[in-house]
């Protein structure tokens, strides 16, 4: 196949890999000059209509995928018995490769890569595709740090029935299926999202969470093992992304994230709130447990059956003896009441109001809510604190004490800024919050030692236990710049001598009068500020250039934004992001007070653009707006 050239465009240059049905090739496209993938069909299964048909259907998963975590597909082509697709060319590593050469993977770089490959699986969710192989091995890490998913081989269109595991083979890899494939029972998004959870805890730990000698029995443990929790696994791992890995591997579908954008904003949330409990998955009573575990699996248990069914009848047996003794001897009886006539409290903890209200009464007992408290256990509404506590011994008609939920506490975000690192530490710590140890440093004009920048905003909402990030300034800037004379030149060239002297902060005002003395061409400054010549410190300033244009422009957009302003007097300037800079559309001065400003703007452009509010030079808030 080396040097081979399908279809006058496509030449093999060497192999990069193989699989259980399919060679992958580095090649060339002719064409375009540019690398490419090529997934060719081995030469044994040329003719094989199963994976013919498996072929196709990775390219028809694949012919609407457009993200830039997945692989694309550039074409689809048969020669001389040869069935392949052309792909994206990624150079770089498979997550296997980095995991084998690596060890487990640091918290931030694991959930960093895990959220690109939820993104290109949201993706694929939102146009009906379901991965069903999410694994290392199809996981692409680029020389520069991309994560793209790849090999859709098995992707099937939601609501298709196809089975991909029959209890002897499975199809894809058995140590990252998920407790509906391992049944054969239907598949959706949350499918993946299992996988990518129990791929996430093997990239965290090291190992999968489930090992075996056989396909059956690994997935046999997908089906009724308990996963060990992430931070029992490995103590250093959070307790926030040991909740969310909990939920993504819950065997029940329902418990799972809804999608994986839902599980993007955990784990994110988790990487800076290490200590919340926002994703806590309580277990099932101990009847649905058994049920489940006795539950037989098509396909997957059916050889066993005779085995189990004899186990089941001996533990039966032995357990309905165990049973019939303890009432005889009165430590248990029908309405599990003790000798001396009291009843066994039951446990209310995680019911709603009504739920446990009705539960208590079926036991006979009744219940009384005596207050409210944050819960990071409970959601809101449910039970959380109960006297007596459950399994203790009342008499019939007690009433049980009871305390809801109203969910977890939340706090504002105190300003850090101008504080130094102690202060800041106990400004949170006040509030219930954590100063987070990944302490950016940054030059400034600001004093040594004090807060520059925190991650969340101040007064902004967050739960009790997020932590936040801060910077702290270091030395003072005093490297400065001389300001290049930009007059008469136009915008592209003015661009490229503001990025030659080290500026980075620019804004263009708009011209459309001719100076009597001068006749410019439009996108030429005629204006700037600072002058020529002046030198001064790198980007304590933003530079005001005037742009000549003839005209401005035959698309518009009405704006009427609400702000607030406190100084004794506020500059206000209201700016649009184009590809040259930002461009000043409104400008005005404004005493305290609260004002709504509308106002036409015009461009020589249509489409969205980020609009961004500046009061005093800080930014006030940013939104988009089209221009038509």
């Amino acid at each position: 196949m080396i040097d081979k050239i399908l279809n006058e465009r496509y030449k093999i240059v060497e192999m990069i890999g193989s699989g259980g049905m399919a060679d992958v090739y580095k090649g060339v496209d002719l064409e375009s000059g540019e690398d490419v993938a090529i997934k060719a069909l081995k030469k044994e299964y040329s003719s094989d209509p199963q994976y013919l048909r498996r072929l196709s259907r990775e390219a028809n998963a694949m012919v609407s995928l457009k993200n830039e975590h997945v692989v694309s597909l550039i074409d689809i082509g048969t020669e001389d018995d040869v069935h392949y697709l052309v792909l994206e060319y990624v150079k770089g590593k498979t997550l296997r490769e980095y995991m084998d050469q690596n060890g487990p993977i640091k918290p931030h770089v694991a959930v960093g890569m895990m959220c690109d490959v939820l993104d290109g699986l949201a993706h694929a969710h939102q146009k009906g595709l379901v991965h069903r192989d999410v694994k290392p091995q199809n996981i692409m890490i680029t020389d520069d740090g991309v994560v793209k998913l790849t090999d859709f081989g098995i992707a099937k269109f939601a609501g298709n029935s196809t089975k991909t595991f029959d209890g002897k083979e499975a199809v894809g890899s058995v140590y990252y299926i998920s407790p509906e494939q391992a049944k054969g029972e239907e598949v959706d998004a949350g499918t993946d999202i299992y996988s990518a959870g129990i791929l996430l805890y093997e990239m965290l730990t090291g190992d999968p969470p489930f090992t075996g000698d056989n396909a059956v029995q690994i997935a046999l443990k997908h089906v009724n093992g308990e996963i060990k929790p992430l931070h029992e696994a490995d103590s250093h791992l959070s307790i926030a992304l040991s909740d969310v890995v909990a939920r993504a591997t819950a065997k029940d579908k329902s418990i799972r994230y809804s999608d994986a954008t839902e599980m993007i904003k955990d784990l994110k949330h988790a990487l800076r709130s290490p200590y919340s409990r926002f994703a806590r998955i309580r277990k099932k009573n101990v009847a649905e447990d058994v049920a489940d575990v006795i539950k037989p699996t098509a396909g997957v248990l059916r050889e066993h059956l005779p085995l189990i069914a004899i186990i089941g009848a001996v533990v039966l047996v032995v357990a309905l003896f165990l049973i019939l003794f303890l009432i005889s001897v009165g430590i248990i009886n029908n309405n599990s009441r003790s000798d001396n006539g009291y009843l066994k409290v039951p446990g209310l903890l995680g019911y709603s109001e009504n739920d446990a209200r009705i539960y208590a009464e079926n036991r006979g007992f009744s219940i009384l809510v005596t207050g409210y408290e944050a819960s990071d256990e409970y959601s809101a509404g449910e039970v959380c604190a109960q006297d007596p506590a459950s399994q203790t011994k009342a008499r019939e008609g007690t009433v049980i004490s009871v305390i809801i939920s109203t969910g977890m506490e939340t706090v504002r975000v105190p300003d850090l800024l101008g504080k130094t690192v102690d202060e800041a530490k106990r400004a949170l710590e006040a509030v219930g919050l954590v100063l987070d140890d990944n302490i950016e440093y940054q030059t400034s004009m600001e004093p040594v030692g004090t807060v520059i920048g925190q991650s969340i905003n101040p007064d902004e909402t967050v739960m009790t236990g997020d932590s936040v990030r801060i910077t702290v300034s270091k030395e003072p800037i005093s490297v400065t710049t001389i300001m290049p004379d930009l007059v008469g030149k136009s915008i592209s060239e003015a661009m490229a001598l503001l990025a030659d002297a080290g500026i980075e902060r620019y804004r263009i005002t708009l011209k459309t009068t001719q100076d009597p003395d001068h006749t410019y061409q439009s996108y030429t400054i005629i204006e700037q500020n600072p002058a020529s010549g002046m030198d001064f410190v790198f980007n304590t300033i933003t530079v005001e250039l005037t742009m000549f244009m003839e005209s401005e422009g035959d698309y518009k957009a009405e704006f009427s934004e609400n702000v607030t302003l406190t100084a004794g007097t506020n500059e206000v300037v209201i700016t649009i992001e184009t590809d040259i800079g930002e461009i000043v559309i409104y400008r005005e001065e404004y005493e305290s007070g609260t004002y709504s400003i509308p106002f036409t703007a015009r461009f020589w452009e249509s489409g969205s653009f980020t609009c961004v509010i500046y009061v005093n030079g800080e930014v006030y808030t940013s939104f988009n707006r089209i221009f038509e």
